[in-house]
């Protein structure tokens, strides 16, 4: 279970191959929040999905009140679901409020593993110590779940963000828009410009640098969603040849497709970084200090993680400073360096 957003449902799909290892006959849910339903919903170890959109981690513009009522309504819906196929295990994966444990316990599910630090940590049977070092990796520390359960090494080593594979919808979407026959011709970089949290985005300015010197020998793709990501890449690309504006055009299994094939990915502290973490692909990413970079990085060498070091790091707000120094200062001539080397950071 984790009701959060689709970074956090990418990295929680690390449990899901140690689990398969550990149960291969199992029958295996997933609770998300319709925000991120996509990311499990066609995954080939996921069985049934489940969606609670809780109130607290719904980032639409709605009231209060109808984020409420909506709560209400999806989590009665995946309450009779859950009592339904009458679960053996539970795990919460986010150690945090909101993190849905009252739910499986409501829905008598005989084993509930969470973390210690979880509002609702006394409804769980099995706890785990979420690590306080910002020094470990998300990885790590969902691996502590496992281990709680009495997991060997070997289950453990399984431990790892999958996605699912391309489709032949996805492959087609990513070759209409290149305008190729085939993808074993692609030849590009995604750029993300986007995140959640817009605090940790790159200005406009230092986009136009790394395009200027990028966009002369690649060709360069630019995913985003939403009128005011699809307004800052017509600003960023404005100008400059080889550049594919992709904001609204690829479907979420599209999207992951389309990073998979990438000769490179840039990106910005979001949820795309831990997708190309997920399907293998090298990639340049600039890091806010807002949540804490170690702790919160892509889970792989393949990623140069780029951030400007502050003494207020990490701050813990979510909406950042009016000054930002963290990710504004760092320098285009960096981001575009990391194109020419081999070296892992």
């Amino acid at each position: 279970m984790n009701g959060a957003h689709v970074g956090d449902i990418v990295m929680s799909t690390a449990l899901l191959g140690s689990l398969r290892s550990a149960f291969p006959h199992a029958e295996i849910g997933f609770v998300v929040g319709s925000w991120s339903k996509m990311v499990v919903a066609e995954h080939p170890n996921v069985d049934f999905v489940h969606t609670v959109d809780h109130w607290k981690s719904n980032r639409s513009r709605d009231s209060f009140l109808v984020k409420y009522v909506k709560y209400v309504r999806t989590r009665t819906r995946a309450l009779k679901e859950i009592r339904a196929r009458r679960y053996d295990i539970a795990i919460c994966s986010h150690a945090y409020y909101s993190d849905l444990l009252s739910l499986v316990w409501q829905a008598d599910v005989p084993v509930r593993v969470a973390f210690e630090q979880s509002i609702f940590a006394p409804l769980a049977n099995v706890t785990a110590r979420y690590p306080e070092s910002p020094f470990v990796q998300q990885r790590e520390c969902l691996a502590a779940l496992l281990r709680a359960m009495s997991l060997d090494e070997t289950q453990l080593s399984h431990c790892r963000a999958e996605l699912a594979p391309d489709s032949f919808e996805s492959t087609k979407e990513l070759c209409d828009l290149l305008q190729l026959s085939d993808l074993h011709a692609a030849d590009y970089f995604v750029i993300h410009i986007g995140s959640g949290a817009p605090a940790r985005e790159l200005p406009s300015s230092t986009w136009r640098a790394v395009v200027a010197e990028l966009s002369r020998e690649h060709l360069l793709l630019f995913t985003g969603r939403g009128a005011r990501e699809k307004a800052e890449i017509r600003k960023i690309i404005a100008g400059f040849p080889n550049c594919v504006d992709a904001c609204d055009r690829l479907s979420w299994r599209g999207l992951v497709t389309a990073i998979r094939h990438a000769a490179r990915f840039y990106g910005v502290e979001s949820m795309a970084g831990h997708v190309a973490a997920a399907v293998g692909t090298r990639s340049v990413l600039a890091y806010s200090g807002m949540a804490g970079v170690a702790r919160w990085r892509p889970d792989t060498s393949l990623a140069m993680i780029w951030t400007h070091n502050v003494s207020c790091s990490p701050c813990g707000n979510m909406k950042g400073c009016k000054h930002m120094a963290c990710v504004r200062r760092i320098m285009a001539k960096d981001l575009v360096a990391s194109a020419s080397t081999e070296s892992d950071a």
